[in-house]
């Protein structure tokens, strides 16, 4: 599934804290960082020296260790034991945890249950458990004293060193923008707000069109990339820039030579010394095929439309965070690239209605569900209520071109955010329910020329629930 597991749930509690500021809320590009434990104690600020280390014996409620909110707390279980802790909330913030161990294939199955004053377990408002025994659990209740209970559901009696992380915090809103004097500069700019620590590649798209970077989004998210645009003839100044800030040694061009000439893949080589692929097809439908070729398999593929953006770009986030390639047909024909490679999938989503790929192009593929509205702002309203996407947080985008949203998918996707369009001046009455249930923070793609300051403004207003 995605990328992001509970270690990113976790991280992603203490970015929220106001402790961590809005940069750190932006460095939660946690794909490239390889060792999970290594990465969540730094972002934590904490090491092993500095857990609060339990105390035996606390197996009972009344000999429970006294902790305080957001301790870091370290232990062993033996055989038949239970850990218990005492903590008292001042606030009724929501309340969570994160436990887990710190082995490498780790032996233990943590049950970490909550009880209130009185012994009483507490049902949480949301739960996980990942595969590698890690428990995340969120609760609502009020101000009061609990206790945390930790135990080994397979009670291996290994004395393995276990850790868990209480956390209470109240969501802070905000309104961001991602911008420069064009498309270009935006991309730049999306680059750096996602890899400011650097990247070894990028993915290179032509700035005039779309249909080529279509199903750019996937591939870039899986090479930890980002997008670029250029001019057809000429490597744009950004991308030059970005090879030497962000220390680029590979390029990998997303479309043939009628999109993006030999003459700049040659300047990537002999000016620049950074290695090049080309990924390309006789068509735009061809060079989508390529592209899902370059994934790894998957059960599930996307169809859009090749003739427009909207749709692809709409379902451009979540395909990402899935490894779900994106495939291209025209209305009324499904070219035979891509029906040849959509028969290797068990199932896909037809994003669309019927004006865009029509119900003979949606018979022939493999388990079709189709996700569509009246247009394409109430489509991509329905492709993450459809597909259950958090909408916490969210990017925002235009809906009437297709750069900003390109080159912002791929961020959007690290972020584990949904993508939505709109229209540039007034916010669709649909994403508007979304932002005004759901929402605590809104990414704008594009500068005022694109996304109007007046839709900045009520977007603001909305956050002010208060």
């Amino acid at each position: 599934m995605m990328k992001k597991g509970l270690v990113c749930l976790c991280i992603l509690l203490f970015i929220l804290s106001p402790s961590f500021g809005e940069n750190a809320m932006a460095a939660n590009n946690t794909h490239s960082i390889p060792d999970k434990v290594e990465r969540k104690m730094a972002l934590l600020g904490y090491d092993q020296n500095g857990f609060y280390v339990e105390e035996e014996p606390n197996n009972l409620f009344e000999a429970a260790n006294a902790i305080v909110l957001e301790d870091a707390v370290t232990g062993r279980l033996t055989k038949e034991d239970i850990d218990v802790f005492k903590i008292t909330l001042e606030s009724d913030d929501p309340f969570y945890l994160y436990g887990g161990s710190f082995v490498e294939n780790s032996s233990l199955n943590l049950d970490v249950t909550l009880y209130d004053e009185e012994y009483h377990a507490i049902s949480p408002s949301a739960f996980e458990k990942d595969e590698t025994g890690g428990v995340y659990a969120e609760y609502s209740i009020s101000s009061g004293t609990y206790y945390i209970e930790v135990k080994d559901h397979n009670n291996a009696g290994n004395e393995e060193e276990y850790f868990f992380i209480s956390s209470q915090y109240t969501m802070d809103t905000y309104v961001d923008r991602l911008a420069g004097m064009d498309r270009y500069e935006t991309a730049l700019a999306i680059a750096y707000r996602g890899w400011f620590g650097g990247t070894d590649e990028i993915l290179l798209a032509t700035g005039d069109n779309f249909p080529d970077a279509l199903a750019g989004a996937p591939l870039a998210y899986y090479k930890d990339a980002p997008i670029l645009l250029t001019t057809k003839d000429a490597l744009h100044e950004t991308v030059k820039e970005a090879i030497y800030e962000l220390g680029i040694e590979k390029v990998t061009i997303i479309g043939g030579t009628g999109a993006i000439s030999k003459n700049v893949e040659d300047d990537l080589k002999n000016k620049y010394g950074v290695r090049t692929m080309r990924i390309s097809g006789v068509d735009r439908y061809e060079t989508a095929v390529a592209i899902s070729k370059k994934l790894p398999q998957s059960d599930t593929a996307i169809v859009v439309s090749g003739t427009n953006f909207p749709d692809a770009l709409s379902v451009a986030s979540f395909a990402a965070q899935y490894g779900y390639p994106i495939l291209l047909s025209e209305k009324a024909k499904i070219p035979s690239a891509t029906l040849d490679q959509s028969k290797s999938y068990s199932s896909s989503y037809v994003i669309g209605g019927t004006d865009a790929i029509n119900n003979l192009v949606f018979s022939k593929l493999n388990k079709p569900i189709r996700i569509s509205g009246q247009d394409r702002y109430e489509t991509s309203v329905n492709v993450v209520s459809q597909l259950n996407m958090d909408t916490t947080y969210l990017f925002l985008a235009t809906g009437t071109k297709f750069a900003d949203a390109l080159t912002g998918s791929v961020l959007a996707a690290y972020w584990g955010e949904p993508l939505l369009l709109t229209p540039p001046s007034k916010l669709n009455s649909q994403v508007r329910d979304i932002i005004s249930e759901n929402t605590y923070g809104v990414t704008i793609l594009g500068g005022t020329s694109v996304m109007n300051k007046s839709l900045e403004d009520e977007i603001r207003l909305i956050l002010q629930r208060d």
